[in-house]
Parts: structure tokens; C-alpha cells; sequence
């Protein structure tokens, strides 16, 4: 469900955007998603081509690109790399980390035909 309201999301702005660029179709998206969400390439997919059917976005194609999981040790000072939401810091091994980065989802860029 999560990722049905994260596309709607997607979606509207993508709209929004298109609109501001008086297009007449939605070419393709670009997605970004950060290593530390939950959300797929597949089930955005699957949601956008169900909300996209019959409006300028139909046909469009979706491009992901992705982020690492960046976080903050509390602990021992550094800013590190990870790849699990709940995890150690790999430098120090304290469960003292901030996420900085990486848990979100968004839309990088939008090419259209005006």
C-alpha cells in the first residue's frame, strides 16, 4: 500500500510539472531510489501504468536510478555508507547511526513533448 501512495505522489508531480511545460505528453520519468526505502522498480511500475492509462503520461517510460544509504555515527563522529536501514556503524560498530541519506524516493526528471 505504501507504494501506491508513494507513486500517486510521483504521479501528481509529474502532471504538475508537465503541465507547467504546456506538453502535450509525458516522454519519460526518472525515479531516483534511495537504498535504504523499501520501495521497488517493479510495483512503481505496476502502479503507474494503472493511475497513467488515458492521460498524457500513458505510455510513458519509467527510469530508476538509485542512491547509496548515507548515514551519521553518533558515536564515533564519521559519516559512512550503508546498505541496511538498521545496522552498526560499519566503522566503529555502534548501533549510534543517523540516517543522512538514501531512504527516499523521488522524481530526478521529466521529458516531454510540447
Amino acid at each position: 500500500m505504501h507504494e501506491s501512495n508513494l507513486t500517486e505522489d510521483l504521479f501528481s508531480h509529474a502532471l504538475l510539472h508537465a503541465r507547467e511545460a504546456n506538453a502535450r505528453r509525458i516522454v519519460s520519468i526518472k525515479v531516483v531510489i534511495g537504498a535504504l526505502s523499501d520501495a521497488t522498480p517493479d510495483s512503481i511500475r505496476f502502479y503507474f501504468e494503472s493511475l497513467s492509462s488515458g492521460t498524457i503520461a500513458e505510455g510513458a517510460t519509467l527510469e530508476f536510478g538509485a542512491t547509496p544509504g548515507r548515514a551519521h555515527c553518533n558515536a564515533c563522529g564519521r559519516d559512512v555508507t550503508i546498505d541496511e536501514l538498521y545496522t552498526a556503524c560499519p566503522a566503529c560498530d555502534e548501533f549510534a547511526l543517523v540516517i543522512t541519506d538514501g531512504n527516499a524516493v523521488y522524481l530526478d526528471s521529466l521529458n516531454v513533448e510540447t
